[in-house]
């Protein structure tokens, strides 16, 4: 465990002696005791924003319109004079689409979609001018083609100097259900809200004397946050890093002027909302935030390389807590196909091509985030 966790840790207890945290601080008295972005200081935070960076979909991104779930497909199957009941009746629909949860994930679409064909899935194949990341941190958003899967030893040679794409979005940028106003942007924060997933920060640049050197760690906490009456995470809280190891991320950083940027690092985290019992796994991914020191408040972006195992776990089979696939009823929801989808995925995947293969294993993911102060504690023993 880094020090800065324990040295945060004395720094919450002496605030709770002196009356602080009974009196409540204010973003002036918040950058006065924690002034982010200065050399010599550590600081710790707790996200209150992880979410997909979804730009939206137009008619030339998407010319023959959104993707189909299930129950559109099924009913776009039919004569007009057979569907009419089913448009009026959901249960109806809801029983001709059975089963939507399977014992045997062997014949669960969702979580075994390769074992089926595939049924197609319209992406977006034009070039966009969309956001990424460059190799030093920055971002742009020079209009581009698709990137393509590289050849192995082009990937190794090419990677510290390669912009981190956002194919992932072309994968779901014809989907209803992923655009701005669709249903993945309206529950975007409901993980971190219901506590099924809470987010670490920690940025020590206390062994750097010109403040440029900062170590990074990025921890799941299996602690909710803390929720203010104005229904949004509080600042402040005292929240420890979950026990298990394989969710503290460390990385190495640069903290020039306020903005902070990591060098390139693998990352696990858990992923959790509402039924869904995963982890998030980026490889080669890249922080780049923003610190200010008037508010305290961290927001930036992460980007990276989505494992595809870890994605089809996550976001097509959408595992959840009884060992189940939640995969098909959130397909159908959003306006997909869990086959459509993984084939999608394999084929504009973009990273870590198999030496063996030659197919991509990764697929390049942009992620908007916001945190706010926290005390950022050392794992709890187990009782």
């Amino acid at each position: 465990m880094i020090n800065v966790r324990n040295t945060v840790a004395l720094f919450a207890l002496q605030c709770a002696i002196l009356g602080f945290v009974s009196v409540g601080i204010t973003p002036a008295h918040a950058a006065g005791i924690a002034d982010a972005g200065l050399s010599g200081q550590t600081s710790g935070y707790v996200l209150t924003e992880f979410r997909l960076v979804i730009p939206g979909a137009g008619p030339e991104d998407c010319p023959d319109g959104f993707n189909e779930g299930y129950s559109q497909r099924f009913l776009a199957s039919l004569p007009p004079e057979e569907r009419l009941p089913y448009e009026k009746d959901p249960q109806m629909l809801q029983q001709a689409l059975a089963p939507w949860y399977y014992d045997d994930p062997a014949q669960d679409p969702c979580a075994n979609p390769a074992a089926l064909p595939d049924p197609g899935m319209r992406t977006i194949e034009r070039p966009l001018a969309m956001l990424r990341m460059e190799a030093d941190g920055s971002l742009s958003e020079r209009e581009q083609l698709p990137s393509q899967c590289p050849a192995p030893e082009a990937f190794a040679a090419e990677l510290e100097h390669r912009t981190i794409d956002n194919q992932y979005w072309r994968v779901m940028g014809c989907v209803r259900g992923y655009q701005p106003e669709g249903l993945a942007a309206a529950f975007a924060d409901s993980a971190i809200l219901d506590g099924s997933m809470t987010i670490l920060l920690s940025v020590d640049a206390s062994a750097s004397d010109a403040g440029e050197a900062v170590e990074v760690g990025i921890y799941s906490s299996r602690e909710p946050v803390t929720i203010g009456t104005d229904g949004k995470p509080l600042a402040w809280a005292s929240l420890p890093v979950a026990a298990e190891e394989r969710f503290h991320n460390v990385a190495r950083g640069q903290l020039h002027d306020g903005v902070l940027t990591t060098d390139r690092f693998d990352l696990r985290i858990i992923q959790a909302a509402q039924r869904l019992d995963s982890e998030l796994y980026l490889r080669d991914a890249r922080l780049r935030l923003e610190l200010d020191p008037a508010t305290g408040v961290a927001s930036g972006y992460l980007a990276g390389y989505w494992d595809i195992e870890s994605l089809a776990h996550a976001a097509i089979r959408i595992q959840d807590r009884t060992g189940l696939s939640s995969g098909k009823p959130a397909a159908d929801a959003h306006g997909y196909t869990c086959p459509g989808k993984y084939y999608a995925v394999q084929r504009l995947a973009d990273g870590h091509p198999d030496p063996a293969t030659g197919n991509c294993r990764s697929i390049s993911v942009l992620f908007s985030l916001r945190g706010v102060p926290a005390f950022v504690l050392d794992a709890q023993p187990s009782p």
